[in-house]
């Protein structure tokens, strides 16, 4: 492993760790100062595109600029948002690797249709969608399990168009791709979503039944994160 090389994995990890123990914590401001600390590191690595690394860089920095777009729609800056995601497209692109494009632009989607702009914004999101149809992989599927679950949130929200029958289809996609994967937190959020559409439908045996497998599952990601910080 090279010295860049090696300096572009620790930037990564500790975008891993900023959204650990402060974005997962909702120490927005705190998280934002870290990514935007990471992101001044990654540009100081002055790559030409010909660089072995180039792509790599890129690939992280697109991760670090989807965190710091996340918290800025978070807090309501939604124009900065925006902006910060079209620089997070360009770096997506220029990595070369599908899965992080594809999270790029279902980044850049909804915050297009958080500031109102659902037809544009939606657009994105399909074609996130058909680029995580387009592997097999374990990131393919997992990103693809998301992008139901944001549906299933948009929806909740009364952001896109369509009832509530639909967000629970939304969420049913969601944990038939997620669960297999074990992807716990996922599975947690796809039962928090559908349990707000059944009580949105006047089912309360369905919304009871979501909330409990809501719970079960957020206690398994909690002992997950018990054991790996053992």
């Amino acid at each position: 492993m090279t010295e860049i090389t090696a300096a572009i994995k620790r930037c990564e990890g500790e975008i891993e760790a900023a959204l650990a123990s402060l974005e997962l914590s909702e120490q927005l401001n705190e998280a934002l100062a870290a990514y935007r600390a990471v992101e001044a590191k990654l540009e100081a690595l002055d790559l030409a595109s010909e660089h072995l690394a180039y792509a790599e860089k890129q690939r992280v920095l697109a991760y670090c600029l989807m965190r710091q777009s996340n918290i800025l729609r978070q807090i309501g800056q939604a124009q900065e948002a925006v902006e910060l995601s079209e620089r997070e497209i360009t770096a997506a692109r220029a990595s070369g690797d599908d899965v992080t494009l594809a999270r790029s632009l279902m980044s850049y989607g909804t915050n297009r249709i958080v500031r109102g702009e659902v037809e544009q914004g939606l657009a994105f999101m399909e074609e996130a969608r058909s680029l995580f149809e387009s592997g097999n992989s374990y990131d393919h599927k997992q990103g693809l399990g998301w992008y139901w679950i944001l549906r299933a949130d948009l929806g909740n929200a009364g952001i896109l168009p369509g009832d509530a029958s639909e967000v629970v289809d939304a969420a049913d996609q969601a944990l038939a791709i997620l669960l297999p994967l074990e992807n716990w937190p996922g599975v947690a959020r796809a039962h928090a979503a559908r349990a707000q559409a059944h009580e949105a439908l006047g089912d309360g045996n369905a919304t009871a039944a979501d909330r409990e497998a809501q719970s079960r599952y957020e206690k398994l990601v909690a002992r997950s994160e018990e054991t790996s910080g053992a």
